[in-house]
């Protein structure tokens, strides 16, 4: 063990010092003997060892005596650390290559990810699996995870056909042209990021040069009947109501779901803050179906109409389009981040800045 160390050591001492790459390549005939089951060449062992050794026992002797007796078992050590913290590395980057993160079970705790919200996966902790009588699924969680990244690389490869994931009960920004090429975002209306990806969408005009479609995904924790934004499952469910009842004038064009979620994403008239942020942090849930009603009239909808939409948005019917929607998701497209783009063949997992969707069709 102690010249895979000194192997170790010295490789990367020798990309800065010409003078220890002789050493590096003992080292390696050290290291091919070993793992071929063959002792170590025990005259560079103890040269190392030596040279070590001998600059300290002047200066330090007391440490000099205890590096030479326990110097073995700290090379054992320095060699499980190493490969440890290769494979950590490695890990990552395929993580980060895949997911567009480094750690997919807490996207958000990893500051390479790009701008989204993750979809709540987090890993059962160390002293909650001891607690729980659970430390075999927390020692299995990290391989589990890697066999996953493994499994997705062909996702990372393949060309994504948006309308290939088309909802049920999909609806597009403009009525759909065959002339234009599809693209699907998949969103939670109380996630931030889709917010700002819907107004980078605006800005460049995105919804006018392709059939743009949404998958409704508001986003659960896991383990526990909770959403990570506590009035999603209310919004969304306003936004598939209204898709059911037609807007009577409609001189936009613009689908009146659309037109909903345009709203929702929209500023506050009194821009304290914006309408969003005000569902996730200061509304009620009677507030929030206020502010939606609000909306519904605005677009153009008549009283009896919004009612019709509020009695739609409890409706067994609109909750099993939103169950199909996630079936879609978390089985199809397997995303772990909001929002995810599809478009020109490509998949984004995160808010997409203006300069790529201005890529021409």
């Amino acid at each position: 063990m102690f010249c895979i160390a000194a192997f170790l050591v010295f490789a990367i001492l020798g990309i800065f010092s010409a003078s220890y790459r002789p050493l590096v390549a003992q080292a390696w005939h050290c290291v091919l003997r070993r793992v071929t089951f063959k002792p170590c060449d025990i005259n560079f062992a103890e040269e190392v060892k030596g040279r070590l050794i001998g600059k300290l026992v002047v200066r330090h002797p007391g440490f000099a005596r205890f590096l030479n007796r326990w110097i073995d078992w700290l090379a054992l050590i320095f060699v499980v650390l190493s490969v440890w913290s290769a494979l950590y590395l490695l890990n990552a980057g395929l993580n980060l290559w895949v997911y567009d993160t480094c750690n997919p079970t807490n996207v958000e705790s990893c500051s390479l990810s790009g701008e989204a919200c993750g979809i709540d996966q987090s890993s059962i902790g160390f002293i909650d699996a001891l607690q729980q009588g659970k430390l075999g699924t927390w020692v299995a969680n990290p391989f589990i995870h890697f066999a996953e990244t493994v499994s997705r690389i062909p996702d990372r490869l393949k060309r994504w056909e948006p309308k290939d994931y088309f909802g049920p009960t999909a609806t597009t920004y403009y009525p759909s042209d065959p002339a234009k090429p599809d693209a699907l975002e998949i969103l939670d209306p109380g996630c931030k990021y889709c917010r700002e990806l819907f107004g980078t969408m605006k800005q460049v005009g995105f919804e006018k040069t392709r059939n743009l479609s949404y998958l409704l995904y508001p986003i659960q924790k896991t383990g526990t009947g909770a959403y990570k934004f506590a009035h999603s499952p209310l919004v969304a469910a306003y936004v598939e109501a209204t898709k059911l009842v037609p807007l009577r004038q409609n001189p936009s064009g613009v689908a009146p779901d659309w037109q909903l979620l345009e709203k929702i994403f929209g500023e506050k008239p009194d821009r304290s803050v914006d309408w969003q942020t005000y569902f996730n942090i200061g509304a009620t849930r009677d507030e929030v179906q206020a502010a939606l009603q609000q909306f519904l009239q605005e677009i153009g909808y008549t009283r009896a109409e919004v009612q019709q939409i509020d009695d739609l948005a409890a409706s067994e019917g609109v909750q099993s389009a939103l169950q199909a929607q996630r079936v879609i998701v978390e089985l199809k497209l397997r995303t772990i981040k909001i929002p995810t783009l599809l478009f020109g063949g490509r998949r984004f997992d995160r808010a997409v800045d203006a300069d790529t969707l201005s890529v021409e069709p």
